[in-house]
């Protein structure tokens, strides 16, 4: 607590301050008393302005109603001096000091600013004083006319009022002000210096100048507004007095726009000009006021949103579209420079820079939902992606929200968020939920082989339950094909490699044995270690199923269980491979049953069936277990003799014991149901050594000796004749014109189309022809193996693939055959240059086409020749969008497992299959087979040579929906094709390829 000294110091300080306020306030209010009675308006006490009221009431507020003793002492002072008698001065000295206390009061109850900062206070300042000064004009006239100074008391209160009004506005406001702590004078020295000037010369010039004029007053109300615009209160306040003190002067003097013969004239104008000047510049000042106040609110709140905004992790921003579609920005945060990578003054007045790197697929959407919004008044949130200037893309998020103004304008307050990595998290949790609730079993194992999880997919195949496994080591199946070895090299490739991929017998809950493909993963912590296996697998029976069906179907006679011609293909071509690496011969025998077709006709073809299956019996009786014996069709036998003795002449001896065997066996009767048959056979051998002659070569040299034994009159053996190697000179020739041929483009390409289900056509096969200038058309059975023989197929399929390409190009710009497709035959031996990816790349981008029309056709050969190699080529290729058909599928032996892993799009069923599909079951058994496949690896089935109404319904009814073949065209040239896509089609047009041409 403070001790007693400081307080009586505390006590005596405030006493001194009282009494100084006391004796300003009583000699302030005395010497304007006495200044205002010098120019009395009703001689002697009442004048026009009264500038003691302003000063009383100052003093009041200020300094609280402990100055009313010195205002009451002043006024009677005031009043005696002038002549008053003493009991007259103190009732004025009363109502001169009830009026300001009783405006005071009211103000103070009101919380009134001095600084009049609101419109209120000085409607509150103006009506109370108007009220107040009631009290002191009441008081002062009512006793000037009982002491008998004034003769009437009614014009004497109205001029006591309007004084004392008046005084209040000129004083008061000054007073106060001049009493307000802070900045006086807000401007510059040179703006207040030039104000300055401007009122002494404008106030010069209507008041004291020979030429002023009344009208030249309104000059004093626009010096008065600067300063209440520019100048604060205070100045303002003194630039009214002062014009209010001029004007007085220059009135009293008989000069000025308010002289008048009639002094009580002039002083009525001069007390109007005073007060309308005085309430004018404190309305404008309060107004001013409000505005700066509003004007700092507003910038202390946006800064406080600003500094808000930059702490939010987004953007925030106020845009406005005006009715004329023009858009600018009112308001938008720091972050418009990070995540839009512009400054807010290049989107001041343009707000259509953001949208423009907003990702193609977005951006209609964003348009559309945005115009939508703007329309119908709707708020709206979106999702779009945004380029950014170093290529990236980052995810956005918009919340907008808008609002109509007055003048038709919309403006929209928007957040927009960064939420690139949300978006990226769910993917990855969208991703890894899908992967591990696939079709394929997935487990989760720990480095112990303990299963931490399993998939849906995993209870389903197995049999087993989470419950029953989790926490359980992983089962596996032995046995004498998977032994501990064998687990063993998988544990080794999974420490160096931490991957491996294979075939596993697995065992089911009912015991059940079943093949898996299965790829286990080791995943390693920071140090390298093993923490976790996750394994997939899926089942694979009826793969392996498809396989043996397939397999049996097509390498196999389904009559006789012989070999059919495919797999005598493959053997016979692996033999020609081991002849390359010793001396032995081999041969083959072509054999053909003599008469077969009379007894098909004359007994039915149930007797011909068994008449074949017999013969079969009796030709494997004839050869070693190592020679191959196959059916090529109808009557028609091969029999393979390897490993026959390395002397030509030996050879022979040996294989026509062999054949000659064969010849009498087939001679023997046959028991044929209830009736005996006496047969025979034609047969045709071929000796060949190393690997100087093809498969084709063979054949065609058997069969040619074949047909030697039946012109012979049938039942007999021959030996191929070497004078028939004149066909080879044949093929020489061809070989030089096929290279006169590509250097003089006499080649062509044929189309044939292929259509859906609908009967609509999706596409065509480019077909290769050549068109000799002397011999005419030439058959590509003929032309195509010379080409690949040469490698001249490499050219050749160059061109052809420029030639698709350059069709395409053509065909896009045609609305009726832009969406067509078209496949090419690509070779094995083009299919296996090191640069072909690299030339089909350049061809596509030179022809400028959709490389999603583009189809590239393979054989199972070429795919399966080199599997890694191949599918490398395809992955490139189909990354760029050409898609890739499996030709002739059905024809050749091809692994599922390596089937399911190759990049294809399509397979397609070869004709030979297709073409006996209503009578021959066997066929249409690998049909259904090869659908099944293909639709179980979600491959699309078009099948080839479908010449019938009959097999088109039949691969419909089996899910094949794509169709090639002389039932709907030829191959023809692209004049007739255009014109049978345009409907124009005449016979003419499916006539221009032979009809002994092979698709």
């Amino acid at each position: 607590m403070p001790d007693s000294r400081s307080f009586l110091f505390y006590n005596s300080s405030s006493r001194k301050r009282l009494i100084m306020r006391l004796l300003l306030t009583f000699i302030a209010y005395f010497v304007a008393g006495k200044l205002g009675l010098s120019f009395p308006f009703i001689p002697p006490n009442v004048t026009l302005i009264w500038l003691p009221t302003g000063i009383a009431l100052a003093a009041l507020l200020k300094a609280g109603l402990g100055m009313a003793p010195a205002i009451f002492v002043a006024s009677v002072l005031v009043n005696v001096s002038s002549g008053t008698p003493i009991f007259t001065a103190l009732l004025i000295g009363l109502g001169n000091t009830l009026g300001p206390m009783c405006v005071a009061l009211y103000l103070r109850k009101k919380n009134f600013s001095m600084g009049f900062v609101h419109r209120d206070d000085v409607l509150r300042f103006c009506l109370a004083g108007a009220v107040g000064m009631c009290i002191s004009a009441s008081c002062g006239s009512l006793s000037l006319w009982q002491a008998g100074i004034i003769p009437s008391p009614q014009y004497a209160w109205l001029s006591w009022w309007a004084g004392d009004t008046v005084g209040l506005f000129l004083a008061a406001p000054f007073l106060l002000a001049l009493t307000q702590q802070g900045k006086k004078f807000k401007q510059t020295a040179e703006e207040n210096l030039a104000f300055i000037g401007l009122f002494i010369t404008t106030h010069w010039l209507i008041f004291f100048s020979g030429q002023s004029l009344l009208h030249l007053t309104f000059v004093s109300m626009a010096v008065m507004i600067w300063a209440a615009l520019r100048l604060g209160q205070l100045f303002t306040s003194m630039t009214v007095l002062a014009s209010s003190a001029v004007a007085a002067i220059a009135t009293h003097q008989g000069i000025g726009p308010f002289k008048s013969l009639e002094a009580s004239e002039s002083s009525i104008v001069l007390w109007l000009y005073m007060a309308t000047l005085a309430i004018t510049a404190l309305m404008i000042t309060a107004l001013q006021a409000e505005k700066n106040a509003a004007t700092s609110e507003l910038r202390d709140a946006f800064e406080r949103i600003s500094k808000v905004a930059s702490r939010l992790p987004g953007l925030i921003m106020q845009y406005r579209i005006q009715p004329d579609r023009s858009t600018s920005v009112l308001y938008v945060s720091d972050a418009v420079e990070s995540m839009f990578e512009m400054r807010a003054k290049d989107i001041r007045h343009n707000a259509s820079f953001l949208v423009k790197r907003i990702d193609a697929a977005d951006k209609k959407l964003f348009l559309t939902q945005h115009d939508y919004a703007t329309e119908h008044l709707t708020p709206y949130q979106m999702e779009f992606r945004y380029h950014k200037l170093d290529g990236s893309v980052r995810w956005f998020y918009l919340d907008a929200l808008p609002e109509l103004e007055p003048e038709g304008s919309t403006l929209w307050h928007c957040f927009i968020s960064d939420i690139t990595d949300r978006k990226n998290a769910e993917q990855d949790l969208r991703v890894a939920a899908i992967t591990f609730e696939s079709q394929e079993g997935i487990f989760v194992a720990d480095n112990q082989w303990k299963i931490l999880r399993i998939n849906q997919a995993y209870s389903r195949i197995t049999g087993f339950t989470s419950e029953e496994l989790i926490g359980k080591v992983l089962p596996r199946h032995v046995s004498q094909q998977q032994d501990a070895g064998f687990f063993d090299t998988i544990y080794m490739a999974l420490d160096q490699y931490r991957y491996w991929q294979g075939e596993l017998w697995a065992e089911r809950k009912n015991e059940e044995i079943y093949p898996q493909l299965i790829t286990l993963t080791a995943i390693i912590n920071e140090n390298g270690q093993i923490t976790h296996y996750i394994g997939s697998f899926t089942d694979i029976s009826r793969h392996k199923g498809y396989e043996d069906e397939i397999l049996n179907l097509a390498f196999y006679d389904p009559l006789t269980h012989l070999p059919n011609r495919r797999l005598l293909m493959d053997r016979l071509q692996h033999l020609i491979a081991m002849n390359q690496r010793d001396d032995a011969h081999s041969a083959i025998l072509f054999i053909d049953l003599d008469n077969f077709k009379t007894l098909n006709d004359t007994r039915g073809h149930d007797a011909g069936d068994l008449l074949l299956v017999e013969a079969a019996q009796r030709l494997q009786t004839c050869v070693r277990e190592s020679d191959t014996v196959a059916r090529l069709g109808g009557d028609e036998f091969v029999v393979v003799l390897q490993a026959l003795n390395p002397n030509r002449d030996e050879a022979a001896r040996q294989a026509d014991r062999i054949a000659e065997k064969i010849r009498l066996l087939l001679n023997e009767p046959y028991q044929i149901t209830d009736f005996i048959h006496h047969g025979a056979g034609s047969i045709g051998v071929c000796l060949f050594q190393g690997g100087d002659t093809t498969v084709k070569d063979l054949f065609k040299r058997a069969d040619t000796a074949m047909y030697e034994a039946k012109t012979s009159g049938r039942n007999a053996v021959r030996f191929f004749d070497p004078a028939m190697q004149a066909v080879l000179v044949v093929k020489m020739m061809l070989e030089s014109n096929l290279r006169i041929a590509l250097a003089l483009e006499q080649f062509q390409l044929y189309y044939q189309i292929q259509v859906d289900a609908d009967g609509n056509v999706v596409g065509a096969e480019a077909l290769l022809r050549w068109i000799h200038p002397d011999r005419g058309f030439i058959s590509p059975l003929e032309f195509i193996p010379i080409a690949e023989q040469t490698g001249l197929i490499v050219p050749i399929g160059t061109w052809v693939l420029e030639t698709a390409c350059n069709q395409l190009k053509k065909w896009a710009r045609n609305p009726k055959t832009a969406h067509l497709s078209l496949a090419v035959n690509v070779s094995a031996k083009q299919f296996q240059q090191s640069n072909f990816v690299e030339t089909v790349t350049e061809i596509v981008r030179l022809h400028n086409i959709d490389p999603t029309r583009l189809k590239i056709e393979l054989t199972e050969s070429t795919i399966l020749d080199n599997v890694d190699a191949t599918t490398e080529k395809m992955q490139q290729l189909k990354k760029l969008g050409i898609a890739f058909s499996m030709d002739d599928f059905g024809t050749g032996y091809s692994s599922l497992a390596y089937l399911q892993k190759l990049p294809l799009n399509q397979l397609k069923i070869d004709q030979s299959f297709v073409r006996d599909l209503s009578d021959d079951e066997s066929d249409a058994t690998i049909v259904r087979a090869i659908i099944s496949l293909g639709l179980n690896l979600g491959l699309d089935v078009i099948a080839e040579g479908v010449e019938t109404v009959a097999q088109r319904r039949f691969l419909i009814e089996h899910n094949c929906l794509t169709f090639q073949g002389y039932l709907y065209s030829k191959p023809i040239p692209i004049e007739g094709l255009n014109a049978l896509i345009e409907g124009d089609a005449t016979e003419h047009h499916f006539l221009l390829t032979p009809p002994d041409v092979d698709e």
